[in-house]
């Protein structure tokens, strides 16, 4: 019952109400935003920028759908350079939709694999034989090589990232995953919002007894400081859970549903082939949206214990900026780099985060930042709910004296 009222106080709120219609609204947005923010290239030449265009894009790539061969990168190479030596850079329309599009996902990541840890050539592909590319992935290996040497600061971790790089199998096996990797930034956008949106509903829930100077009644009622005090916390957890996941299946249901599921599988090292993180497309999205449930939770157990101490909501709900929105142009002005690389906002940047090899080691254990991060986080959120209860426990109303 407690957790049933303190979840109508915080949803019957005037302001409240507004602000999840409001945030609900741009979650339809963002998802108008991805499902129209693709293009494809018919046969004939003619551009479609339809809410079709990512499946129809999707089923051209996947002529090319089964394991990326030395065969199959070698026939791409081969007709990647035959048509850059007839048309160049000037590739007519109707030549684009019938060859070229359907190929660069995979021209993309011959290029990628071809830098190595250097900066992006996309003529790299155009350097190499097609005998060549077919041996792309012992460069890789070498490569790899490289990157183990300039990463691994010592020998454990020099054997870690051995240990990992050897997870990923190949030959990749190939699927169009157009539509994970373009809802990557949507879901990391609304993820900010939704947090932001958590913090200030929770900052309410253990400031409103002060601001209505209900204090007296409320710490005088029989389970004022027991059953109502853990009530308030179960529903600020519950509040974050139902906002935050009603706003991600909202995004990722309207967005899947035109724009398709093709690629869930695809390994993520298509897209980025020295990642150290073994997973697939559609499971760097889960992980996106998880990092962000786990931010949802910190910044509600974080807003609740600063509402709970200062007894102000105002101050509270700065927390959530400061945590996830000031913390990565701090960043960027002060020289704490390994610092910086393991603070709250992370949670809100893992796509970022996959794509570099941050290790850390103490004594002989080696790690990763994502998985750390993801760990630490959440036991800091649990963490934090005993001092919630604790302070808000033992604040009390003080009888005048005499």
């Amino acid at each position: 019952m407690m957790v049933k009222y303190e979840l109508k106080r915080i949803f019957t709120k005037r302001l409240n109400r507004l602000l999840l219609v409001a945030v609900l609204l741009i979650g339809v947005c963002l998802s108008v935003f991805a499902v129209t923010g693709g293009s494809y290239v018919d046969s004939s030449g003619v551009r479609h920028e339809t809410p079709d265009a990512a499946r129809r894009l999707a089923e051209d790539r996947n002529r090319w759908k089964g394991e990326l061969t030395g065969e199959v990168l070698s026939e791409i190479t081969s007709k990647w350079q035959e048509l850059s030596s007839q048309y160049g850079a000037d590739v007519p329309a109707a030549i684009y939709g019938q060859t070229v599009q359907s190929m660069q996902d995979i021209e993309f990541m011959i290029n990628d694999i071809l830098r190595g840890d250097g900066e992006y050539d996309d003529s790299a592909i155009l350097n190499i034989t097609p005998e060549q590319a077919g041996d792309l992935y012992a460069i890789r290996e070498g490569q790899i090589e490289n990157i183990i040497e300039e990463y691994g600061e010592t020998t454990e971790q020099r054997e870690f990232l051995r240990e990992v790089y050897e997870k990923t199998d190949t030959p990749f096996y190939y699927e169009a995953a157009g539509s994970w990797t373009d809802m990557y930034t949507y879901a990391t956008t609304y993820g900010i919002i939704l947090v932001v949106l958590i913090g200030f509903l929770a900052a309410g829930i253990f400031s409103d007894e002060f601001t209505f100077r209900a204090d007296a009644v409320f710490f005088s009622a029989r389970y004022g400081r027991s059953k109502a005090v853990r009530g308030k916390i179960l529903s600020g957890l519950l509040m974050a859970t139902a906002i935050y996941w009603a706003g991600m299946l909202l995004l990722s249901g309207i967005s899947f549903a035109v724009m398709g599921v093709s690629g869930f599988g695809t390994p993520y090292q298509i897209e980025f082939p020295y990642s150290i993180y073994n997973m697939t497309c559609g499971q760097e999205y889960l992980l996106i949206v998880l990092g962000g449930y786990i931010a949802a939770l910190l910044s509600a157990s974080v807003c609740m214990l600063t509402a709970a101490k200062t007894r102000s909501a105002s101050i509270a709900v700065c927390v959530p900026f400061i945590l996830f929105c000031a913390s990565p142009f701090i960043a960027r002005a002060l020289p704490f780099d390994t610092f910086f690389q393991l603070t709250p906002d992370q949670l809100l940047n893992l796509l970022n985060c996959t794509r570099y090899s941050y290790l850390y080691q103490m004594g002989t254990l080696v790690f990763r930042q994502v998985p750390f991060v993801l760990l630490f986080y959440t036991l800091a959120a649990a963490a934090l709910l005993p001092l919630v209860h604790r302070c808000y426990h033992r604040t009390g109303i003080r009888a005048p004296k005499g």
